[in-house]
């Protein structure tokens, strides 16, 4: 989908159309998140900072984000493209690729379901929605394809005009090379598809290995055999966890205790959404050093980071327990503000696989969960929440655009 976060805006608030928005997290945050076209334009884009937006576009109007509207939009967006093949995989938010080759005589041909699914999209979605469509033999071509017409565009790549496609690219244009392997190549005089070409396999054996060699040599021919992965088949989760950035720097105590407690409870309740436990609980902080915001290469001011993990005997999904766990491992850390945290849950296996509890107490507590669970699926996260939470902003789950968490997102699909 085009410009998705802010289309969306635009699609649910009509006095927003053909006007340049910027999507951000929240209200007081800085970073744009997602461009409407019309930002785009003027050079807005995906991480774009809001001071600069304003410099680059003075009437671009910034939207605090939606998440819950974006995952419905997402959820509907996704049962569409499913309706064409079992081989769907979802690859992020607002994308899919389709396999059709089994499928595509119910419809004539792919041009004709590409076609029907923009349809639907704007009658099942909004009437604003707009989607870009590439067509091809392989998903890296069709990922390409995808990205040559904006917006609403359709195009098709045949064995004809790929090297023609390719050719007029930039290297870093096509999903599978990454920034790692791009600067290695531009630091051998390697910057198009053409020069990628130009090159031997053993050239290529020799600057980059067995694997990555034959990548690249494919790649600059547009040769991919990887295949899909539908929802169905989607690997269990090895890990859960929730990051937060909050709007200003925390200083008591108390508060980043609920912070992280916060995080916690969401880490556990999406364990438990897809029936598993962990054993192994991993906490991350970053926060400032005399009134300076710590950065990864330190150069707005001293770096100030904390990171500690514990591995456990025993496999837990409660979000009590994390939040336990999480502060016997800061417990000596000498924290002076915190900015961010991370809380992770991790080494995941099915809770089918493991016994019963064996105390009244544990058994009392996990009935007690699972109440709790029934109640918030029901009438929405966070209906009921743990005391140690009151009086705070509550911070909800949200979706990303990756769908970092597909396995658990997915599953409500």
């Amino acid at each position: 989908m085009n410009s998705f976060f802010a289309t969306a805006e635009q699609q649910t608030q009509p006095e927003l159309r053909g006007k340049p928005v910027g999507v951000i997290k929240a209200k007081g945050r800085t970073c744009i998140i997602a461009a409407s076209v019309e930002a785009k334009k003027f050079g807005v884009g995906t991480g774009s900072r809001t001071y600069d937006a304003f410099k680059l576009c003075p009437q671009i109007i910034l939207v605090p984000a939606d998440f819950p509207k974006y995952e419905a939009m997402s959820y509907k967006f996704i049962d569409i493209c499913q309706s064409y093949s079992p081989d769907c995989e979802v690859f992020s938010l607002d994308e899919c690729f389709i396999d059709v080759t089994e499928t595509e005589k119910f419809w004539g041909n792919a041009f004709n379901i590409a076609c029907e699914i923009k349809d639907r999209l704007r009658k099942e979605v909004g009437d604003y929605m707009t989607c870009s469509i590439g067509i091809s033999h392989n998903r890296m071509l069709a990922k390409l394809a995808a990205e040559q017409i904006k917006p609403d565009g359709l195009f098709w790549i045949t064995d004809d005009n790929k090297l023609e496609v390719l050719d007029r690219s930039n290297l870093m244009d096509v999903c599978g090379l990454g920034y790692g392997l791009y600067r290695h190549l531009t630091k051998l005089g390697i910057d198009s598809f053409p020069a990628l070409r130009d090159k031997t396999m053993r050239f290529l054996q020799e600057e980059f290995g067995p694997f990555w060699s034959v990548h690249l040599y494919n790649l600059a021919r547009g040769i991919d055999d990887s295949p899909l992965t539908p929802i169905d088949k989607i690997a269990d989760a090895k890990s859960v966890g929730r990051t937060y950035t909050t709007h200003r720097n925390l200083y008591k105590k108390a508060e980043i205790e609920r912070l992280i407690r916060n995080l916690a409870e969401e880490a556990a309740a999406k364990a438990r959404q897809m029936n598993l436990a962990g054993r192994y609980v991993g906490l991350c902080l970053r926060g400032e050093v005399d009134g300076t915001v710590a950065s990864r290469t330190g150069s707005w001011g001293q770096k100030e980071s904390w990171y500690g993990h514990m591995t456990l005997k025993n496999y837990i999904d409660d979000g009590k327990n994390i939040f336990d766990i999480c502060v016997a491992i800061a417990k000596n850390w000498r924290i002076h503000s915190v900015r961010f945290c991370g809380v992770t849950l991790g080494m995941l296996t099915k809770k089918d696989y493991l016994p019963s509890p064996l105390f009244a107490s544990d058994r009392k507590r996990v009935n007690l969960i699972k109440a709790i669970d029934k109640i918030n699926s029901k009438w929405g996260d966070y209906t009921l929440y743990p005391g140690q939470l009151l009086g705070t902003n509550l911070i909800m789950p949200e979706v990303n655009g990756f769908f970092g968490d597909r396995k658990y997102r997915l599953g409500f699909v």
